[in-house]
């Protein structure tokens, strides 16, 4: 009988994508964000008027700047209510430890895209590590009478949240408790599903609609991974939760569902693997095994959401290519029906 391995990645089993988390939530919900965040930058926008992302250009940017990936920097362009043109570039930092020269970094990646778009960028900063004291929010150099200054403003999440934010829960603030929490417990994954739990067991206390427990919910459980074991039984204490309250709003667990098919997929790889005893072998069997059993799951979940699928978009759903089956498990709380199924496919089927 082949043993299932529980995930490795992470502190001893716990494997968070802060940055995936972060990024969909401020593309989601970037007014929210900034007007939590940096009200003062908000109250110049004029929000009537449609935003345009800046994908391609950051990545240039930020790629000949020759630094470590940053997964989380976003531009965006807006119109101020003085009726100017202005692009904003978002950075956002999580972690736990200061960094040396970032404010340096930041003045780069803001000269660059100014350089690069031929227009004036602002540069925002929001830092999600647990260091009270460590803030750096400008880049000062001075040479003779030769003077360059970038002042960026910050948001520091652990400060504001001991602040001004103690009894905030709008979606912003969830979080940047979740990241917090994420941080503090990165490496005690008891400490963090308790802290899950907690947070989580608070959104239903303050009577939110269905829709926001669902999509803060989403961002929680991608940001705050948890051990198999562990996911497993916070789903089964929240399904029992849900059901006396009479409140069953949260109708999949996205990481749990992918951590399933990979455990799956990894025990019947290894079983096929080993029988060959060859490691090249194994490892085609593993990649495979992973592959469908992330392919299974989603079945079983979507069927639960959507309900009983048709013989052809279960076909396409099973030709999905591991990308796509990776990314379909983190866009579970987005697909209500079939419909929807069928139109994420038709944008996605072609990831590889």
């Amino acid at each position: 009988m082949p043993k299932v391995r529980l995930l490795k990645s992470g502190p001893r089993g716990q494997d968070s994508d802060y940055d995936g988390a972060w990024k969909e939530a401020l593309r989601l919900h970037f007014r929210e964000f900034v007007f939590k965040y940096f009200p003062r930058i908000a109250a110049l926008i004029d929000w009537s008027k449609p935003m345009k992302w800046f994908d391609k250009e950051i990545s240039q940017v930020i790629g000949r700047a020759k630094s470590k990936s940053r997964a989380v920097d976003l531009l965006v362009q807006v119109r101020l209510l003085n009726g100017q043109s202005r692009r904003l570039l978002i950075h956002m930092e999580f972690q736990s430890s200061s960094e040396k020269n970032f404010a340096e970094r930041l003045s780069h990646y803001n000269c660059g895209l100014r350089y690069t778009l031929n227009e004036r960028v602002v540069t925002l900063a929001v830092l999600g590590d647990l260091n009270p004291d460590w803030l750096p929010h400008e880049d000062l150099f001075e040479w003779g009478d030769f003077v360059t200054h970038h002042q960026f403003p910050v948001c520091k999440l652990v400060t504001r949240l001991e602040s001004d934010w103690k009894d905030d829960w709008s979606l912003p603030v969830v979080l940047a408790r979740a990241q917090i929490e994420a941080a503090r417990t990165a490496g005690d994954p008891e400490a963090r599903a308790a802290a899950k739990w907690r947070l989580v067991r608070r959104l239903y206390d303050l009577r939110m609609t269905k829709d926001q427990i669902r999509e803060l919910f989403r961002l929680i459980d991608w940001m705050m991974h948890l051990r198999l074991d562990l996911a497993i039984e916070f789903e089964q204490r929240l399904t029992k939760f849900e059901k006396e309250m009479e409140m069953p709003y949260v109708t999949s667990v996205e990481r749990i569902a992918e951590a399933r098919g990979e455990a799956r997929g990894e025990a019947s790889g290894e079983a096929r693997g080993e029988a060959r005893g060859e490691a090249r072998g194994e490892a085609r069997g593993e990649a495979r095994g992973e592959a469908r059993g992330r392919i299974l799951t989603l079945v079983e979940i979507l069927t639960d959401q959507c309900g009983e699928l048709p013989d052809r978009l279960r076909k396409q759903l099973e030709r999905l290519p591991d990308a796509a089956a990776r990314k379909l498990s983190r866009s579970l709380g987005h697909i209500k029906s079939a419909r929807d199924l069928r139109e994420w496919i038709a944008d996605h089927a072609s990831e590889s």
